[in-house]
């Protein structure tokens, strides 16, 4: 499946399969409910004790989408978190979540705790959760590296060429992507979710995308 992260303060556009971002847009528009696949949530704290407001607001979200497929969220706020704190809070999310027949992925980040691999598998593994896998946060030559240590738990994957300072960058062509769309497709992550912010980009990375999966067969 190939879909596309909405990160859209106000949507317009419709695409089959679409992972909608609260943290860019809280209100869901009703012409674009058919399309959701799932779900992103902002960023908020869930790693720092006696501090609920961050499940709170996440397990708030976790009720107003109670059809939904997954919901992505974020282990930390930039702070590193306090490590039995994450694991208690993030079980606690994934139960509440498997409630709702909803599937709770963390995501890996740039930065801080969650850029490190074995952080991210050793808190999925521990809570039952599974893994959005970002393929942008990761330089290149270490992403397939990554593939191996989060395969079993690989949900879904944000495709694109790669975030730097200036954001998430698009794909020119798959000269760079190839070895990994390959190396995921062998591990059976199909559910690509193109996260970038410009619908004439999107539409590209989409077309380069389709293209790569019927040559891939």
């Amino acid at each position: 499946m190939i879909g596309t992260c909405m990160r859209l303060k106000n949507p317009e556009n419709n695409f089959k399969f679409t992972d909608w971002g609260f943290h860019f847009c809280e209100t869901i528009k009703n012409d674009l409910e058919d399309s959701i696949c799932g779900f992103h949530a902002p960023i908020v704290d869930i790693g720092t004790s006696n501090n609920n407001f961050g499940i709170e607001k996440l397990k708030n979200i976790i009720d107003s989408i109670p059809n939904a497929d997954y919901l992505t969220i974020h282990l930390h706020n930039g702070l590193k978190p306090d490590y039995d704190t994450l694991l208690n809070n993030v079980s606690e999310l994934t139960d509440y979540a498997k409630k709702s027949n909803i599937v709770l992925c963390i995501e890996n980040l740039r930065y801080g705790f969650s850029a490190n691999p074995e952080n991210v598998i050793n808190i999925a593994d521990f809570t039952d959760c599974d893994i959005t896998f970002d393929i942008g946060h990761v330089c290149y030559e270490k992403r397939q590296e990554y593939v191996d240590i989060f395969s079993d738990r690989i949900y879904n994957v944000h495709v694109y060429e790669l975030e730097n300072e200036t954001g998430h960058v698009a794909p020119k062509d798959l000269k760079n992507l190839t070895p990994i769309l390959d190396k995921l497709l062998n591990v059976g992550a199909n559910q690509w979710l193109i996260e970038l912010m410009d619908i004439g980009e999107i539409k590209h990375t989409e077309l380069l995308l389709h293209k790569y999966i019927k040559e891939h067969k």
